[in-house]
């Protein structure tokens, strides 16, 4: 299981979204979150088994992006810059073996 903390900002709110692979590039995904927002997103997309193939890159034949975490994200975030989204997508990554684990930062250098 993938277990990532998210800090999203001004906003205050954390959020801590999990990973569980399932096999065949497929992960169960869980966010739990003090933003009302991103509880919908859970209402929606929690504990289903997602395809991190089709969330992460295009169809090849179509070049479109099929990615319900986004669609749903998009729909759901009045705030699209919000760094949940990605964190998101990247936990799932993780979750199926398709990356390394290793933090990210967004680090605003003041004038």
């Amino acid at each position: 299981m993938t277990e990532v903390t998210i800090f999203a900002g001004i906003c205050g709110f954390t959020t801590r979204v999990s990973g569980k692979d399932k096999g065949d590039y497929k992960a169960e995904l869980n966010i739990d979150s003090e933003c009302p927002n991103w509880k919908g997103v859970n209402e929606i997309l929690g504990e289903k088994d997602i395809n991190v193939m089709t969330e992460l890159f295009k169809d090849k034949k179509t070049g479109t992006l099929n990615s319900q975490v986004l669609d749903v994200s998009l729909s759901t975030i009045p705030h699209v810059s919000c760094p949940v989204i990605s964190g998101v997508l990247k936990t799932l990554e993780v979750s199926v073996g398709l990356a390394l684990p290793k933090d990210s930062t967004i680090i605003f250098e003041q004038d």
